[in-house]
């Protein structure tokens, strides 16, 4: 078993143990709680970059726009409960050409994807906790959603993942 094949099980479930004994109520006609509304952004930031570009170009927290597909390979990537979910970096747009079973049919993309670092995308709450309300209730987002997150990013080198403390989300 290789160390981040364990590894990134665990950061996961770490991350997600925060405030799993109060959870908000989620009551709203739309599916969205009001606060929601504010993290999402109805323009695309300009210029995302990839996990990959963050990790090569960050050494303390930076604001960063960056944009994934929610998906996290054999791991779920939302817990239910927790606003965050994590994001795995997209195929190369000239090289998959918008084909999104792309990355699962060619072996350059595979492993390029592979060796890609996550990202744990995070909606923080006043006291700066992870906020206790499902990110897909929330955000009114879904597993395969490509996303581009506006926020705070610092790179964890032990688990190879950037962790984004999100002040925007677009959905793509």
């Amino acid at each position: 078993m290789s160390m981040m094949k364990f590894i990134c099980p665990i950061l996961f479930l770490g991350v997600f143990v925060v405030g799993c004994d109060t959870k908000e109520s989620v009551t709203n006609s739309g599916g969205v709680p009001s606060d929601g509304g504010k993290y999402i952004l109805t323009t695309e930031p300009a210029d995302p970059q990839t996990p990959t570009e963050i990790k090569e170009s960050i050494t303390e927290p930076t604001l960063v726009a960056i944009t994934g597909r929610i998906h996290a390979g054999d791991v779920e990537p939302f817990q239910d409960g927790v606003a965050s979910f994590l994001i795995s970096q997209l195929p190369e747009g000239d090289h998959a050409e918008d084909d999104p079973d792309h990355a699962d049919n060619c072996p350059f993309c595979k492993r390029k994807l592979k060796n890609a670092p996550k990202a744990l995308v995070r909606i923080l709450d006043d006291s700066g906790e992870v906020m206790t309300v499902d990110a897909r209730k929330l955000l009114g987002i879904a597993k395969g959603d490509v996303v581009v997150v506006r926020g705070s990013a610092t790179f964890l080198e032990p688990v190879n993942t950037v962790q984004v403390d999100a002040e925007g989300i677009f959905v793509r």
